[in-house]
């Protein structure tokens, strides 16, 4: 058995990319910092202690929401997504040895976000974007794995 290494993934995302590129080109149009400002606040809330893992980027679970929504899948489901696909951990800039959120995890942060009164503003902010850049986004949803009716640019 060969063994697999960093130009094989690469390999296989620019065949993805060439087939279905909506999350590669969503990256390259959204310039992300623009969240920064919004999404700082979260870590601006005071931690009772520091034992336990250091919290995850709060870019990265923003992004994890919109995987979520965009596909319209759970977060047991946007979990699972996330360690079997290529394409879901390079939109998110996730390597294979990086630790993923949990379902638990991603459910917390999207109702810290909406206790702060943050997720309606980052989401009307994500849609102005994607509306700058003539960007169409239709719903989706998984059908025994498979994505049906996805979104296109």
């Amino acid at each position: 058995m060969s063994q697999f290494s960093f130009f094989n993934i690469e390999e296989q995302l620019d065949k993805f990319n060439g087939i279905n590129d909506f999350l590669y080109r969503l990256n390259e149009l959204i310039h992300w910092s623009i969240f920064f400002d919004l999404l700082n606040q979260v870590h601006s809330q005071e931690h009772k202690s520091n034992a336990g893992r250091p919290s995850f980027d709060v870019l990265l679970m923003f992004k994890i929401l919109i995987l979520k929504h965009a596909y319209n899948i759970s977060d047991d489901q946007v979990e699972l997504q996330i360690r079997d696909r290529l394409s879901f951990r390079a939109f998110l800039g996730l390597r294979f040895a990086d630790w993923v959120p949990d379902s638990k995890t991603i459910w917390l942060f999207g109702e810290q976000l909406t206790r702060l009164g943050l997720a309606a503003p980052l989401f009307h902010r994500f849609h102005e974007e994607l509306r700058k850049h003539n960007v169409s986004v239709k719903g989706g949803i998984i059908v025994d794995n498979t994505f049906v009716g996805c979104y296109g640019l």
